[in-house]
């Protein structure tokens, strides 16, 4: 009988150990989305179907983190975010930025600092080391985005690997650090964009 309470024990201290040292969490938290597929979120039992990921704003002005499980529900939420845009008036005291409303801005240091190359709204650098250099591969750091439309980095060229997107309405004026932000499969979004699209 003591052999197999002895067996037991053992049994128990290693499943234990296993446990405590393990990188795995069996534990319920909050979501890091505010909106998974348009729905609220209350624990991040969903967060691991997330695929695409959006930035934007709400009216009171503070940043929110969208998560989209397929591509079609993304473009329609931003298809419909348009149409909003579009039908309510925006006014912005900001002062001109960069180059202005018309283009996202990349900059090679945070805080808008260092060199800076602009896209303009409806187009997209598929590689930039073959269009920009090689010395654009892999360090944008900070964007100041257009007034309108989408600002997409990814981290291959081609728009492969993971992704991230800003809606320039709501950023417009902001500096973006991309420090604070992770392309779509995790990897931190700063210093590492080999191409860039601003899409309307």
């Amino acid at each position: 009988m003591k052999t197999i309470y002895s067996l037991m024990f053992t049994v128990a201290v290693t499943f234990l150990a296993i446990f405590s040292f393990s990188n795995v969490s069996f534990a319920v938290g909050e979501s890091q989305y505010d909106l998974i597929d348009g729905k609220q979120v209350s624990t991040n039992a969903n967060d691991p179907k997330v695929k695409h990921i959006y930035y934007t704003g709400d009216e009171q002005g503070n940043e929110v983190r969208l998560g989209f499980t397929t591509q079609q529900k993304v473009d329609d939420y931003i298809k419909n975010e348009k149409k909003v845009e579009k039908e309510s008036i925006v006014s912005s005291n900001f002062e001109t930025l960069g180059s202005g409303t018309c283009c996202t801005d990349f900059y090679t240091g945070d805080n808008k600092s260092g060199s800076y190359r602009a896209l303009r709204v409806g187009y997209a650098i598929s590689d930039i080391t073959y269009s920009w250099g090689r010395s654009w591969n892999d360090v944008i750091s900070s964007i100041s985005t257009a007034s309108q439309g989408t600002t997409y980095l990814y981290q291959h060229e081609y728009s492969s690997g993971g992704y991230i997107r800003f809606n320039n309405a709501y950023y417009w004026g902001k500096t973006i650090n991309l420090s604070k932000y992770k392309f779509s499969n995790g990897v931190s979004a700063n210093n590492n964009a080999s191409s860039v699209y601003v899409l309307d």
